[in-house]
């Protein structure tokens, strides 16, 4: 603890790197996830396979208590949202923005199975972000999406990255 009373990882900024989609990496509860086709065609889109084993990786929709949760515990005040791409032919984009049955982030392992997620559908913008290296190129409506999700899960600013092969706005 820092003598003002506050942890030291508070002094400093942190960012969280998140997808625009959410992909746990292990089995258990998963309140947002896409199955199916249309979970079927987010998981080639993004190429969630696992790097050694080749398997499938489970995606699901932007969870905002969750990222809300672990920004609390963690102490990240950015996002750094990436594989917006994925994302870019959709019409309409789910994001959960809150447990039905319970007002607060479950506790345990079984009150997590049980939560039924809230969504709001949120526009896409149906255009092309693939390679894009500055924020203020990307679509209106991304910068919407990546808005609304800062503003949503107590962090002062969502980033987006370059993309490694990034091209030149003309």
């Amino acid at each position: 603890m820092h003598r003002s009373g506050r942890a030291t990882y508070q002094d400093r900024r942190r960012s969280w790197r998140v997808e625009g989609l959410h992909h746990p990496r292990s089995s258990g509860p998963f309140p947002t996830e896409v199955l199916g086709e249309a979970g079927e065609r987010i998981r080639k889109a993004g190429n969630e396979y696992g790097a050694v084993t080749g398997r499938p990786r489970r995606c699901g929709w932007f969870d905002v208590p969750l990222l809300r949760y672990t920004s609390m515990i963690n102490g990240f005040d950015s996002l750094v949202i990436t594989k917006l791409d994925v994302l870019d032919q959709m019409d309409e984009i789910p994001v959960c923005t809150r447990y039905k049955n319970t007002p607060e982030m479950p506790a345990t392992y079984r009150a997590l199975e049980a939560v039924e997620p809230e969504y709001l559908m949120l526009p896409g913008w149906k255009a092309n972000t693939r390679g894009l290296s500055r924020y203020q190129d990307l679509p209106p409506k991304a910068c919407d999406y990546m808005k609304f999700l800062s503003d949503h899960t107590a962090s002062r600013s969502a980033a987006y990255p370059p993309a490694p092969n990034a091209r030149k706005p003309s």
